[in-house]
């Protein structure tokens, strides 16, 4: 009942203003009675106001009254009108703004009521399908411009020991009677702390998606693992689109603060309104409304009259930034055909720092020309090749370089290039190439006791390498401590062709036994990926290499093999893969060798399995399909970019009998699929699932038989391939079928609490499921935790991870434990392990 009464006097009080206060509306227009559309209405004895809409017309609210209003707007004088409010509506006539003869360039006076960005912003994103397909297709020239500074600060210097700095200010004092060598040596210095890449393409587009680079040219001076070389079938950033993906840069899609949505997410301020080439301009603040890994900060500047961006200055914060600790975009916007805007210029910079004292800066410019728009394109002309490079690419000289450059380089840039061009021509020669060689085929002590020992042939781009002493060291659980060489040969030849060689020999000191191995692949088709290998190898192998940690301690675990193998693989078609692969194994038991007494005593009931001597003689046959998978194409080899669709597989496996000697006999089969896809604003998933059956089990042996893994204790491993909780080791001839599922929300979760979110800390969840026919197992799992990236280095990143687990099957309750994992990035994928 209080409550109500409180309801009802508010409801009084509310609606008694409402009654008492009376509306004040009408239009601006100017001498040619053309409305003025977000012209400022201010109240003096209110100290606020509103602005104009599109149509120039504005509403307030007022009590009776009377009042000074003061009407304004850029490149107007400004109208001092006094306005009495009675107790009725009052409509003024059309108010008439005279044009200014002051400099039109100056800051708009904004109301402080409603900030005039979110009026100009909604009309944005109301004429943005307009200008999201401008164009159909379009055919255009682009230079990339991609280099990175790397700067070592003076304190560190400064931090060299006393006999450096001596040893410094000698060599120093020796240059000063020597200008040409210390401008060399000033050259060099540049050379090693600046990176440069230059790129010329042509690139073909068609609505939505479809891109196509045509590579012409590309020189690189020095290193390009921090350089930012985008593709623009991955990276391209329209800033039209409600969700922005920026793939190699970013963990998860950007919100564009002209999204249908982007209220929810950005705050707007207008900073300023200028007249640019004829052009009204209103440069605009965008702030988010919460910091997170999906939104952006910056700034954007909209054409006034036709409500379309001129260009753009927008800030990446580090949350989820895969390599950067800050990534900046920079687009401006060219009216190339009339009506029609497109971002001819795009400049991206980031930054990133190494330990305190080193730093690594880095910028992209691309600038289009030649732009022809709605280009017809062949039939079939898009697919899934999105960059070819040519073979001329390669070999362009400086001259090409100077003639196709939209502006020069920088003073830096030009000597590096002119330094490492140079001294490409010396170390090119054959002289310089025989001395290095010389000098890198001698043996010296540091190599036998720790580096290793190689030999190389610069001409037939070759080498052979043999592992340091202290590397012919090896323990193995059967046997203890084993010494011998072991070494590898490889050669590159110039059609992009590989040949490895690889192997060694040992000796086991308790057993007085020989174990070894050689292997030899070679990629003879770079273009299909198309791989052979060849192998033999002596060995004690484990049974489930992939169980758990203990269990590979386990003398059971183990039988000694005699194998040779043979491998093929070929891509048959775009994403269509056919692997081989044939096994001829003669396998023994371990019983009666010499163990390890440590194991022994640790392992006290575990013994070796005993089992009479067999010849194993193995087929697998795996084809595997992922539609339309992206790939580019370089003069020489195929790079495979990935797909947004799974990959499916059929994996088929027989135990050939009475084949070269085989006692074996069984056929099994396994079907499934696996996908890494990326959802949105709300992080990336990565899931797999896999179906398979002994379809003949006329003689399986124990070694043969489908394993799942027991999952090791305190450490976290790889979901997608392996369960956390599994307490045992399960075996099967029978159905099955198997499922993992593992999403990083990216900072979804976290960013909503306030304090946490500044940690960085990500939230991440899955599960696992197993059904086991013949045992009629079903084993259920569910798992949550946090993870947190921590910086290696420049480009380095390790991810530590905790996770809860909690899970049960129809054998056993509920059970739950804490698991910690450690995974280091792939810095040439730019990828995680799961």
């Amino acid at each position: 009942m209080i409550l109500g009464k409180y309801f009802y006097t508010f409801f009084l009080l509310s609606f008694s203003y409402f009654l008492g206060a009376q509306s004040v509306s009408g239009y601006i227009i100017n001498e040619n009675n053309e409305p003025v559309p977000y012209a400022n209405v201010f109240v003096k004895e209110l100290q606020s106001g509103t602005t104009t809409n599109y149509e120039g017309y504005f509403f307030l609210s007022l009590e009776p009254g009377e009042y000074e209003f003061a009407f304004s707007s850029l490149g107007y004088e400004t109208k001092v009108l006094p306005i009495i409010v009675k107790d009725k509506e009052e409509v003024q006539n059309n108010i008439y703004l005279v044009s200014s003869s002051v400099e039109l360039d100056e800051i708009v006076v904004k109301a402080n009521k409603k900030d005039p960005a979110y009026a100009i912003i909604q009309k944005v994103i109301e004429n943005k399908k307009k200008y999201l397909q401008q164009v159909n297709s379009f055919k255009s020239k682009v230079y990339i411009k991609s280099s990175e500074i790397i700067d070592e600060k003076e304190k560190k210097k400064r931090l060299l020991a006393a006999k450096q700095k001596k040893a410094k200010e000698d060599e120093e004092e020796k240059l000063e009677d020597d200008p040409f060598e210390k401008a060399e040596k000033e050259k060099k210095k540049l050379a090693d702390h600046l990176n440069l890449m230059e790129m010329e393409l042509i690139l073909n587009y068609q609505y939505p998606k479809k891109f196509k680079e045509e590579r012409t040219a590309y020189k690189l001076y020095g290193s390009k693992a921090g350089l930012f070389i985008p593709q623009f079938s991955e990276t391209n950033f329209n800033i039209y689109r409600n969700m922005v993906n920026m793939k190699g840069v970013n963990e998860v899609p950007v919100i564009s603060p002209i999204s249908k949505t982007s209220i929810l997410s950005y705050k707007y301020k207008l900073i300023e309104t200028r007249i640019e080439d004829g052009v009204s301009v209103s440069k605009i603040k965008v702030i988010p409304r919460k910091k997170g890994n999906s939104t952006c900060s910056g700034y954007l500047y909209i054409n006034d009259e036709l409500h379309n961006v001129n260009r753009l200055d927008l800030n990446f914060g580090k949350g989820t930034l895969r390599f950067f600790d800050e990534f900046n975009i920079n687009q401006k916007y060219e009216e190339v055909e009339a009506g029609l805007w497109i971002p001819m210029l795009q400049t991206f910079t980031y930054f990133t720092k190494q330990g305190k004292y080193k730093s690594f800066r880095g910028e992209t410019i691309i600038k289009f020309s030649d732009y022809e728009s709605n280009y017809t394109f062949p039939e079939k002309f898009f697919n899934n090749e999105v960059s070819v490079t040519t073979k001329e690419a390669y070999k362009r000289d400086s001259l090409y370089w100077k003639a196709v450059r939209p502006e020069p380089l920088s003073l830096a840039e030009q000597k590096v290039v002119s330094y490492r061009d140079s001294l490409k021509a010396v170390t090119e020669s054959k002289e310089y190439q025989d001395s290095v060689q010389l000098e890198y085929n001698k043996v010296k002590p540091i190599e036998v006791f720790w580096e290793g020992v190689g030999w190389r042939n610069n001409l037939k781009k070759e080498q052979i390498y043999f592992g340091p002493l202290p590397s012919f060291m090896d323990w193995e659980v059967i046997g203890g401590w084993r010494f011998g060489p072991w070494g590898q040969y490889f050669r590159r030849f110039e059609n992009e062709k590989m040949i490895r060689v690889f192997g060694g020999i040992n000796y086991g000191f308790k057993n007085k036994d020989f174990t070894g191995n050689i292997f030899t692949w070679h990629r003879y088709n770079p273009r299909k990926l198309a791989d052979v290998a060849f192998g033999w190898d002596k060995d004690f192998e484990s049974i489930n290499s992939s169980d758990a940690y203990l269990n590979q301690l386990k003398p059971s675990q183990y039988i000694l093999t005699k194998e040779f193998q043979a491998q093929h693989k070929i891509e048959l078609v775009n994403g269509l893969y056919l692997a081989t692969n044939f096994l001829h194994a003669d396998r023994q038991s371990v019983k009666g060798l010499l163990l390890n007494n440590e194991l022994n005593e640790f392992f006290e009931e575990d013994q070796p399995l005993e089992f009479d001597p067999y010849q194993a003689f193995i087929s697998y046959t795996t084809i595997s399909y992922t539609p339309q998978q992206k790939f580019m194409t370089e003069p020489n080899r195929k790079v495979v970019l990935g797909s947004k669709f799974p990959t499916f597989y059929l994996r088929h496996t027989k135990g050939w009998n009475k084949v070269f000697g085989s006692d074996i006999d069984y056929d099994f089969m396994e079907i499934g699929l696996k996908h890494n896809v990326t959802l949105g604003t709300i992080g990336n998933s990565n899931y797999s699932i896999k179906m398979g059956k002994f379809l003949n089990t006329n003689d399986v042996r124990f070694v043969d038989l489908k394993r799942f893994n027991q999952s090791a204790p305190v450490l976290y491993s790889d979901p997608i391939n392996s369960f956390q909780l599994l307490d045992t080791s399960l075996t099967t001839v029978n159905f099955y079928i198997e499922g993992h599922h593992i999403h990083h929300f990216n900072g979804a979760l976290i960013n909503n609490i306030p304090i946490v979110k500044l940690s960085r800390i990500k939230a991440v969840a899955g599960g696992g499921f197993l059904w086991v026919k013949d045992s009629n197992i079903a084993y259920q799992e569910l798992f949550a935790g946090l993870e947190r990236t921590f910086k290696l280095g420049a480009r380095r990143r390790l991810r530590f991870g905790v996770y809860g687990v909690l899970a049960n099957s129809n054998f056993s309750s509920f059970d739950s434990a804490f698991k910690f994992s450690i995974d280091v990035i792939d810095t040439l994928d730019k990828d995680w392990s799961f």
